[in-house]
């Protein structure tokens, strides 16, 4: 029966959408079509949501995911579920038009549903570079008729990321492995074509993981072939892991991290959501991986694309 009510629901939805997102008659009789510069924005994405308030329109935003941490004020915003899990009920419950995605929202069903709603949705790419960044940037501000001003804010964002990554370093880089969760058999970890692989080897890290791509269950053995002289992680997500608890366990307790129980916990938002706080989260990174220590050398800068 409550499935059968969220059928008739979503139906209704989309029906009471596409009435109201029709072609209107304006004072003059004649028809016109929306505005371009969308009102009621829907975001899937917390680095998205990030770009809207960094360009000053926060208060277009009528409902984000629940990866939109930052800042503040979006968390008290409606949430539509996880970027992943959308349900069409919930963005459409929200009378969007404009839902902004990129390539890992999902599921795909949902977004064919709400394309078919006549909803306008705009896509940006997750990949796991800096090219993202950029993207998004400027592709928020396009659909907000304020280019310039994304010029301006991805102006910005690459000469944070320049300093950064021009750091001073030391002679030998800290080999750092990300997991991204936690379990006493097999810990999930980081491995090459993630943003975790990007963010390590752009603060100066050496990702101990690179032997294969994605993110990967491993065994105490493969641990221990690894050597990582730093874990990370991100904070939250594994409330029950502490430097004391994790460098006990079997394959984390014969790593050169353990001997210093190096653990470094970051905010998983900033560290992976590859948007305005990219600059500050590769020398946030930087610095907590190599403060105190004797640096010789630097990054060269990064040529923009």
């Amino acid at each position: 029966m409550v499935c059968m009510l969220n059928r008739y629901l979503a139906t209704f939805l989309v029906c009471f959408h596409l009435i109201g997102t029709s072609v209107l008659a304006d004072d003059s009789g004649l028809q016109s079509s929306e505005p371009e510069v969308p009102q009621r924005l829907v975001s899937t994405d917390g680095s998205l949501t990030e770009i809207v308030y960094a360009l000053g329109y926060g208060s277009h935003l009528v409902g984000v995911d629940t990866t939109s941490t930052y800042p503040r004020e979006a968390k008290a915003l409606p949430q539509i579920g996880y970027k992943r899990a959308l349900s069409v009920e919930g963005v459409m419950s929200l009378m969007p038009d404009m839902v902004l995605t990129t390539d890992d929202s999902g599921p795909a069903i949902v977004i064919d549903q709400l394309k078919q709603a006549g909803i306008k949705l705009q896509n940006y790419s997750a990949a796991p570079e800096l090219a993202s960044v950029k993207e998004k940037i400027l592709g928020v501000s396009e659909q907000l008729g304020i280019p310039d001003q994304g010029k301006a804010l991805w102006a910005q964002v690459l000469t944070q990321i320049e300093s950064a990554m021009n750091r001073p370093l030391p002679e030998k880089p800290a080999k750092v492995l990300f997991v991204l969760s936690f379990s006493d058999r097999s810990p999930m970890v980081a491995g090459s074509e993630t943003v975790a692989h990007l963010m390590i080897n752009l603060a100066g890290g050496v990702n101990a993981a690179s032997g294969f791509d994605g993110f990967k269950p491993i065994s105490a053995e493969a641990l221990v072939e690894m050597a990582p002289d730093v874990v990370l992680m991100m904070e939250g997500r594994n409330p029950q892991v502490t430097s004391d608890t994790l460098f006990l366990k079997p394959g984390f307790n014969q790593t050169p991290a353990a001997s210093d129980q190096r653990l470094i916990t970051m905010d998983g938002m900033m560290l992976l959501g590859l948007g305005p706080r990219t600059g500050l989260a590769i020398d946030t990174l930087n610095k907590a991986l190599y403060s105190g220590q004797a640096l010789v050398s630097a990054k060269s800068g990064l040529a923009d694309d």
